[in-house]
């Protein structure tokens, strides 16, 4: 009756009704499915998403799996453009950085903490380093301070997973260098070092070699530079860099890209073939590239898509309305407003083919873009180039590659939304919008 609601919710209210008549869960039935004011399973997924991660840094921290993803912490955190500071999406981050102070450094003042945390602008990194070169104040630590929940703050969790860890760390990270210098010294002794067929670096380790089908040796680096750069320019077949005709495997991908880029790319695929076998009665997801057949008489599409999950009419392709038929949707004027706005937001991030109108977005790889037609264009501006020439890192030309993507698209959104404020004359009397689509992202 209910199959978009959050399970856990429908767990609850099934025990509430457990000793209750038949007419109180018609009640329930009716009442939510009329309003539709109940949690969803899209929150529910999300919510359980946001605790996995959250766990990654916290009690399910490991040192391999965070080595993994920092293969040189120190480097990565101790960048002095990198900010670590309370965010405002989480209110309880002040106490939560305090917490992880008090009970990190037991023999301290707690009035000394505070002091250098002040004194380092909130600097966690500056705060630890001066606290470190302290001597002991108390000859016995102080009580553990119980700590708050875990702050909503990815980059914060990952910063004092790494403090709170750094010894570990740190013996670990010298562990294998060690075991990389055997693994070599007895490479070199016994005639085993291969050469990257595309970078040509002729110090490869057996363990540091990866392969086409053919068998064709590479370095991680060049597969996964060369494959997240097909990826950004739409493609799904990842061919040999050595030109041998062949491609690379399955698990050869798994290996040498990033989780989340790699699980996108096999559901991206895996679609793309559902989608080639012209399978009669398949209908898609109009808000993402999920597929499937539903059910003939259903006038409702349920997305199965964990990072979807939305319900769309399939006679107007929008969001479901029921119980209003299509020609009864009305937009007042602030939702038209809205709209305009994030239309607006889509095209400033979506970028579109010269040649072809082609519509779409660059998930990695490097900023020059080629169409599955043939046209070349530069990810940055937009505009049709040649080749490489167009790149560069002199400050006037663009550059080939994008440091921080989300937050290039994140400014090229915000710049599409504030142009779209001006022409709806928002810029001068906000109160005329009452729901900004920007507010999540500013």
């Amino acid at each position: 009756m209910l199959p978009n609601a959050d399970p856990t919710y429908l767990q609850a209210e099934a025990d509430k009704l457990a000793n209750k008549t038949e007419n109180d869960l018609k009640t329930f039935l009716d009442n939510a499915l009329e309003t539709g004011d109940y949690p969803t399973m899209e929150s529910y997924l999300k919510n359980r998403k946001d605790n996995e991660v959250i766990d990654r840094y916290t009690d399910g921290f490991t040192l391999d799996a965070f080595l993994k993803e920092f293969p040189d912490p120190e480097k990565y955190f101790s960048d002095p453009n990198r900010t670590y500071g309370p965010s405002d999406e989480d209110v309880n981050d002040d106490e939560y950085i305090q917490t992880f102070l008090y009970n990190h450094y037991l023999y301290l003042r707690k009035k000394d903490i505070d002091r250098v945390f002040k004194m380092s602008s909130k600097n966690i990194i500056k705060t630890c380093t001066r606290l470190d070169t302290f001597r002991k104040a108390l000859s016995l630590p102080r009580k553990i301070s119980p700590p708050p929940p875990a702050s909503k703050n990815i980059e914060l969790l990952k910063l004092i997973a790494f403090l709170k860890h750094r010894k570990a760390i740190r013996k670990r990270v010298k562990q294998y260098d060690l075991n990389y210098r055997l693994l070599k010294e007895e490479a070199i002794n016994n005639g085993l070092l291969q050469t990257c067929a595309c970078c040509y670096d002729e110090e490869l380790i057996p363990e540091e070699c990866y392969f086409c089908k053919n068998g064709c040796i590479f370095c991680k680096d060049c597969i996964k530079k060369g494959v997240e750069t097909a990826i950004g320019d739409g493609k799904l077949d990842f061919p040999c860099l050595a030109d041998c005709g062949f491609e690379y495997s399955i698990p050869t991908l798994q290996m040498v890209l990033d989780s989340v880029v790699f699980s996108r790319m096999a559901q991206r695929k895996q679609m793309d073939e559902v989608k080639k076998a012209n399978i009669d009665g398949l209908e898609t997801c109009p808000f993402c590239e999920f597929a499937t057949i539903p059910p003939p008489d259903s006038k409702i599409f349920t997305c199965l898509n964990s990072e979807c999950m939305k319900e769309s009419c399939r006679e107007c392709r929008h969001v479901s309305h029921i119980p209003l038929r299509c020609s009864e949707i009305e937009y007042d004027e602030d939702v038209k407003m809205r709209t305009y706005i994030e239309n607006k937001m889509t095209e400033a991030l979506l970028r579109t083919c010269r040649k072809c109108n082609k519509v779409f977005i660059k998930a990695s790889g490097c900023n020059k873009m080629t169409c599955s037609c043939g046209a070349i264009m530069c990810y940055v501006c937009s505009l049709p180039i040649d080749d490489y020439r167009h790149f560069g890192d002199d400050g006037v030309r663009c550059p080939l590659y994008t440091t921080d993507l989300n937050k290039f698209h994140t400014t090229a959104v915000l710049e599409g939304a504030k142009k779209a404020k001006i022409e709806l004359g928002i810029d001068k009397d906000p109160s005329k919008l009452k729901n900004d689509p920007t507010r999540d992202l500013i």
